[in-house]
């Protein structure tokens, strides 16, 4: 397996001759792609707990919008349903391939974006996706995608792969001569943060200013000047628990520390002019993520610790907390509700058991 160096002397440039340079760059624009679809990948396989194409034929695999439209159904279950999806088993793409029909899928998915609100910037044309006049345009709206689902709680965050996993030398030229073949111009991925914020933005520079000061205070290490800046309402965040700045302190300046590594190995790969401030800073749908992130993994353990107390009070405390988004949690059914995850959480631990032995 071949991993392209992402990185070049200037030694080794001045090495090559004009075209041997062009051929590099072209080679790591194909590898960096096929990053992009590998993260893209294994994101969705995360969110539909469904194994999907290789990587190297994920474009075509995407193109009859099944899976797209059961990732509409994973983040908008109230639009799209399993029986709305045409060819849901693919029977007839196997067998006879592409039918117009399958573009009821992409409009399914794109509307169920604009129902959550993703900004409209990154969608792509349904025939980029059916005619594949397009394909990493819906790519990166998968990326974009991703990150604005993890801002609002829904899905898990998209690893960024870039350097970390390998394709060999034949891959990656197919990947290249696909590319130019259709002349498509390659999205910005790492400007992604930065035009989720200021399309999400009622005033852009005091949000920048805000996410700005959360980064400073996360690089200072003191919880309650960090706590500060995110209760910071142009930092247009939610659901900020003061109890729990301590735990938003480690969470963020992991996440950043995680950021910053991932710049450095794709130091010299990315351009001048499509390198900006939140290539190391984290942005605002990333600071949003992982405060749901927490807030979600308090309300577990609070659930899971009430559960083995037999603490009913403590448990309904913990249900009712906002970050799990239960609906229907009535006070008066604590002591059925206790019984019940009683039941669940000790049959779980019998399998764990069982699967140990």
């Amino acid at each position: 397996m071949v991993r392209p160096h992402l990185q070049y002397s200037i030694v080794d440039d001045e090495r090559l001759s004009a075209e041997e340079m062009d051929e590099r760059r072209r080679q790591n624009i194909a590898y960096e792609y096929l990053c992009h679809l590998e993260e893209a990948k294994r994101w969705m396989e995360v969110c539909l707990a469904e194994e999907l194409p290789p990587t190297t034929e994920l474009e075509e695999g995407l193109r009859n919008g099944v899976y797209l439209a059961k990732l509409a159904k994973f983040f908008a279950p109230k639009m799209v349903s399993e029986k709305k999806i045409y060819d849901v088993e693919q029977i007839r793409y196997k067998r006879s391939g592409l039918h117009f029909r399958h573009t009821d899928n992409t409009v399914q998915w794109l509307r169920a974006m604009e129902s959550i609100g993703l900004p409209k910037i990154f969608y792509p044309e349904t025939t980029d996706v059916y005619d594949r006049k397009n394909i990493p345009k819906m790519i990166y709206c998968i990326h974009a995608l991703s990150l604005y689902l993890f801002k609002l709680g829904i899905a898990p965050q998209i690893q960024d792969l870039l350097g970390k996993v390998d394709f060999t030398e034949e891959e990656i030229s197919n990947m290249r001569k696909e590319l130019e073949k259709y002349g498509i111009q390659m999205p910005a991925f790492s400007k992604i943060g930065g035009i989720l914020a200021s399309e999400l933005s009622v005033d852009e520079a005091a949000l920048h200013a805000a996410v700005i000061a959360i980064n400073e205070a996360i690089e200072k290490g003191v919880a309650d000047q960090t706590l500060t800046t995110l209760r910071n309402p142009n930092a247009m965040l939610m659901n900020v628990d003061e109890d729990l700045a301590q735990e938003y302190q480690k969470e963020l300046l992991e996440a950043k520390r995680r950021k910053e590594e991932n710049a450095r190995l794709k130091n010299g790969s990315i351009s001048e002019e499509e390198r900006d401030v939140y290539e190391e800073l984290l942005t605002q749908a990333e600071i949003q993520g992982n405060i749901n992130k927490i807030n979600i993994h308090v309300a577990l353990v609070q659930v899971n610790e009430a559960i083995d107390r037999q603490d009913e009070v403590t448990l309904m405390t913990g249900l009712n907390r906002p970050a799990l988004s239960l609906s229907g949690v009535l006070q008066q059914n604590s002591s059925w509700y206790l019984a019940q995850l009683c039941d669940c959480k000790e049959q779980r631990m019998q399998v764990i058991e069982w699967n140990v032995c």
